[in-house]
């Protein structure tokens, strides 16, 4: 089989961790080259999985982008959550949790809390924003999603609470047994695959808002900031072409992101989140449960 996940070429936690887990739980199973897919960690299930032989799910989630018109011949271990599994028309039981939830079985911190709250963003979010000078403002430890994974799961377990907009931010706390706060700033922000995980968890939530804040065009080429002033310029006018990308905001200035640090810092306030020892313990049991049935079907 070959693992098929994301690969963001700037880095993302939580799906670059995909080779690591599945390696800890399967061995070396997968090959690059075989045509029969392995869905693993990430909101993967749509039309964009490639045509293949044969598509084995276990623990992906449905939330964005279209339906995959053809998945009756795949495989379904399991799913992230009751929201993917009803999409799919797939029995109940199948909807267990997020796999990146089996993380703490073979990644363990020992060492003290150095930082009474982080803040996680989005990756995409980290790209828009400069989150680390809205932490330092706010006297927030910040951790960069696009960090290597290793490094994020023990700057998760350093924290005693984390405000997340990133999911698997959230799912990691939870898995280390970390109070968690879900934000959101920016509209990417996939409500529906939250909502999906929190279910299977048994916890309702609804998000903190936060202001977002932009780099605009200040990390960019001499070029590529030319072509966005022009495009600001058009995009309300005849001339404007849909085909065209639509240009960031401009870059956010010295009162908007104090604005926003003062939002972040509120938010330490906000209600935590952390799913029962049970639950916890329960998942853990049907997933681990689920790897055993799978290596029993390949024959590992």
């Amino acid at each position: 089989m070959k693992l098929y996940y994301f690969k963001d070429p700037k880095g993302n936690f939580g799906d670059d961790l995909n080779p690591w887990l599945w390696q800890q739980l399967l061995g070396d199973i997968f090959n690059e080259h075989d045509t029969d897919l392995f869905v693993g960690v990430g909101t993967l299930l749509n039309h964009r999985i490639p045509d293949a032989p044969a598509v084995t799910v276990f623990g992906s989630g449905h939330g964005y982008g279209e339906l995959p018109k053809q998945h009756q011949h795949w495989t379904f271990y399991a799913v992230r959550g009751p929201l993917t599994a009803k999409a799919f028309g797939l029995a109940g039981e199948l909807a267990i949790t997020d796999p990146a939830s089996l993380t703490p079985r073979f990644h363990q911190y020992s060492g003290p809390k150095l930082h009474k709250v982080s803040f996680m963003p989005h990756c995409e979010s980290a790209r828009l924003g400069d989150w680390a000078k809205v932490c330092a403002l706010a006297g927030i430890h910040y951790i960069d999603p696009r960090q290597p994974f290793l490094q994020v799961f023990d700057a998760i377990c350093q924290s005693e609470l984390l405000l997340t907009e990133a999911m698997h931010g959230a799912i990691l706390a939870d898995s280390f047994r970390v109070p968690w706060v879900p934000v959101k700033a920016y509209r990417h922000i996939s409500e529906y695959k939250w909502q999906d995980w929190l279910m299977s968890v048994g916890l309702k939530s609804q998000f903190n808002t936060l202001s977002p804040v932009w780099r605009g065009d200040n990390h960019l080429s001499t070029a590529s900031r030319l072509k966005n002033q022009l495009k600001r310029g058009l995009r309300h006018t005849p001339l404007w072409q849909k085909s065209w990308g639509t240009p960031p905001p401009q870059a956010s200035t010295s009162r908007q992101i104090e604005q926003t640090a003062t939002e972040l810092r509120q938010l330490c306030q906000a209600k935590a989140h952390l799913s029962t020892d049970a639950i916890f313990a329960a998942n853990t049991e049907r997933l681990l449960a689920t790897v055993q049935r799978f290596k029993q079907d390949q024959g590992i």
